[in-house]
């Protein structure tokens, strides 16, 4: 009989491009949200509670103390080269500039751990994104405390 916990973490780690190892430290990067470091295991369970959320991974080159993410990173390898074929203008875009912990940047220089900065981020596209909606309202986009209220006529 097959181990279904296995089966189940080998689903999650080539969906989410992650390794068996679950205790391996990895650096996650949370989109507009921190840095942290924590284990594989810990970071497959937050991804599987939130099917909203996607991975990606970015090399952190070695010497680096601080690592820049692009709109292109947030993307798994087929779909940013789906989308760098596309006209998106913004796929090199800077979302953020992250500055590495002094214990990161030092087992990376020296032991060659951290290789990569794992990204997370909400599941979106490029064509789908609220910030490229062509097609917004006002009164979607503003408060409706005078909803009720009907406009008078300046004579």
């Amino acid at each position: 009989m097959p181990d279904t916990n296995y089966s189940s973490s080998s689903a999650s780690s080539s969906k989410y491009d992650l390794t068996d190892d679950d205790a391996k430290t990895v650096l996650v990067y949370k989109y507009r949200g921190g840095l942290k470091i924590e284990s594989q295991g810990d970071l497959r369970k937050t991804l599987e509670k939130d099917q909203r959320l996607r991975c990606s991974r970015k090399r952190i080159p070695r010497g680096n103390s601080r690592i820049d993410v692009k709109t292109e990173d947030l993307f798994n390898d087929p779909e940013r080269s789906t989308y760098q074929r596309a006209a998106y203008p913004n796929m090199k875009s800077n979302l953020a500039s992250i500055g590495l912990p002094r214990i990161v940047y030092w087992k990376r220089l020296l032991l060659n751990q951290f290789e990569d900065l794992y990204i997370v981020s909400p599941e979106s596209t490029p064509s789908n994104s609220p910030e490229g909606s062509q097609y917004s309202s006002p009164v979607n986009s503003f408060g409706r405390e005078n909803q009720d209220a009907t406009p008078t006529k300046h004579t």
